[in-house]
């Protein structure tokens, strides 16, 4: 596998008014959200995949959003960013269970969603929900690579994972928003 973890940060977010043009989505992130009676700042949701407006959407799957000064020291800090250390002359996989966020507002930090940090709340009021960043698709597509590996450790490449995007896209009848343009038919 040699394909980059992270895309540019200009590459991360919707901007301005466009990101009202998509529904919110799985990466999309969050501001203060309540888990087991403690607000966490921030959240990147997990679960569904589909549009969470749909009407069979009771419950979503967040992970909790943290800044990088949150991490002991650089090195650690290099190691999210990267996503890879090398070792021995070999690349391998970094804090796996960490996703590199860079800033989504003009005043804030980097930041990483940490897998392991996992909760479920209420999902029916999406429209109640404080989206403050909306995800591309091509974001996406870096963003579920990276869950597999965490969870199934399975290292896929990103075009296999934009092949199944694609896929998933094309064939949901009432996928709302821009599509990608790689997954028009």
């Amino acid at each position: 596998m040699s394909d980059a973890w992270y895309l540019d940060a200009d590459d991360y977010y919707v901007s301005g008014k466009g990101a009202d043009t998509y529904p919110v989505r799985q990466g999309d992130v969050l501001s203060e959200i309540e888990v087991g009676g403690e607000t966490w700042p921030a959240v990147q949701i997990v679960h569904p995949t589909c549009e969470l407006g749909k009407g069979s959407v009771r419950k979503i799957q967040v992970v909790r959003v943290r800044p990088l000064s949150d991490l002991d020291d650089d090195f650690l800090r290099s190691l999210v960013v990267a996503g890879y250390s090398e070792r021995e002359g070999q690349r391998r996989v970094a804090l796996a269970h960490t996703f590199f966020l860079p800033p989504w507002a003009a005043d804030g930090e980097p930041c990483f969603a940490n897998f392991r940090e996992l909760a479920t709340v209420p999902g029916e009021n999406v429209e109640d929900l404080n989206r403050v960043a909306a995800i591309t698709h091509e974001c996406r597509v870096s963003f579920i690579r990276r869950w597999l590996y965490f969870r199934f450790r399975l290292a896929f490449g990103l075009d296999q994972v934009r092949a199944w995007e694609a896929a998933r896209i094309s064939a949901d009848p009432s996928f709302a928003g821009p599509k990608p343009e790689w997954a028009l038919n």
